[in-house]
């Protein structure tokens, strides 16, 4: 035990005392927060606006309506339209809508040159074309009052979905958002630190120092102290970025106070304050730690796969990486499905699989998982562990002081039913 600890020591502070490891430490979490702050900030402050040409041939002629997203100009002459638009490059695009026999529009065109209008002015233009048929049909067809039509087009309820235990509110987009979060965390630190994990055993290899170390240490010791010991990096570096983010979080707070309090304008939908419910919303107390749990026993797993596959290679080569991640990639692929049905078959079966436990549990978590799912899970991950570590220390106590030759699956097999000499 003693021997493991001086490994487990080596690999900490070697890693820590990197620069790399301090830059990481510093831009992961911003990159984070630049992922959510920037959609909001861009969806908020931007203010282009796309010139649409409009060509009405029936009674629905001048209701198109300017707004933020998109400034409607009519012409009525569909051939002074098209020359317009191919010799100007003020215009993204013509709305045309021909003559019909009856009073109702059944068929729109939108003609483009060069270039097509963005996915926002498409958007804009089919919800303007709804409220316009909408609009005719209510008041010019049936004849209804513009008060009856004003009661009805604002008519609205919102759907408020609580749990019958705890009496909360359930915040749909909130828990997306986290169990995304939680899911590409568990994801990055798996890869990452498993990675370093492969990459240190190959170097070790390569540069023969294994065999000065082996010589007064088993191989299981210096496979599990430098597993454990890189574990300790990636949790180490998991609570600096807590600490950062809540840091950035109280700094924000102290100087802008009413962030937090304030909803965004009537142009656009944003509303911080049900996000800061959605997230006080969330247990965290249970949240964390089976999050720590699955985040330790989910490396601990492939880290050492990767300390094995590291002991039979002597290239530090990212063809090796991507089989063993393969599994964490499938539960990334299949998040859509996971989300849409966090308590169906596809979900259960990819929490309990110990490959892909890691990802899928994270991202049912946060929409609520029988505590008794969680511990057989966690149980299945941790026999797992136990399993293909005895696997991978009969793997890495041969293949670490092997040099020169390719090894093959048959081989590698082999390794794992010898007995010790």
């Amino acid at each position: 035990m003693k021997k493991i600890l001086l490994v487990i020591k080596r690999e900490y502070f070697a890693r820590i005392r990197k620069k790399s490891f301090w830059i990481l430490t510093v831009l992961v979490p911003i990159l984070l927060a630049a992922l959510y702050v920037i959609p909001i900030y861009l969806s908020i402050h931007s203010k282009e606006r796309t010139n649409i040409i409009v060509v009405d041939e029936t009674i629905l002629f001048g209701k198109f309506r300017t707004d933020n997203e998109v400034r409607y100009t009519h012409f009525k002459d569909i051939d002074e339209a098209k020359a317009k638009l191919q010799s100007s490059d003020e215009y993204a695009a013509i709305v045309y809508i021909p003559r019909t026999e009856t009073r109702i529009p059944s068929d729109a065109y939108l003609y483009y040159y060069a270039h097509s209008p963005n996915v926002v002015a498409i958007n804009n233009i089919e919800a303007q074309l709804e409220r316009i048929l909408k609009n005719n049909i209510m008041l010019e067809v049936y004849q209804i009052s513009k008060d009856d039509y004003k009661m009805i087009n604002d008519a609205m309820i919102h759907l408020h979905t609580k749990d019958l235990e705890t009496g909360r509110d359930d915040f749909l987009e909130v828990k997306i958002a986290l169990a995304a979060i939680l899911a590409v965390l568990i994801y990055i630190v798996i890869s990452i630190f498993g990675s370093q994990v492969m990459r240190g055993v190959i170097e070790e290899k390569n540069s023969r120092i294994v065999e000065v170390i082996v010589s007064s240490l088993h191989p299981f010791q210096l496979m599990m102290g430098k597993i454990v010991g890189i574990a300790a990096v990636g949790l180490t570096q998991f609570l600096l970025w807590i600490i950062v983010l809540l840091g950035t979080i109280g700094i924000v707070n102290i100087a802008y106070p009413n962030m937090l309090a304030t909803t965004t304008s009537a142009d656009n939908s944003i509303n911080l304050p049900l996000i800061t419910q959605g997230l006080l919303a969330i247990d965290f107390s249970v949240i964390l730690p089976i999050f720590l749990v699955f985040f330790i026993l989910g490396y601990l797993l492939y880290a050492s796969l990767f300390a094995a596959v590291g002991a039979t290679t002597e290239t530090d080569s990212q063809q090796v990486v991507l089989p063993i991640t393969i599994p964490l990639i499938l539960s990334i692929v299949l998040s859509p499905f996971i989300v849409a049905s966090p308590s169906g078959a596809v979900a259960q079966w990819l929490s309990m699989i110990p490959f892909t436990s890691p990802v899928a549990m994270m991202i049912r978590l946060p929409f609520g998982v029988p505590l008794t799912q969680v511990w057989l899970s966690a149980a299945i991950l941790l026999v797992s562990f136990v399993l293909l570590t005895w696997m991978a220390a009969r793997i890495y106590r041969i293949g670490i002081l092997m040099y020169g030759k390719k090894t093959t699956l048959k081989e590698t097999w082999k390794w794992i039913r010898e007995r010790k000499s």
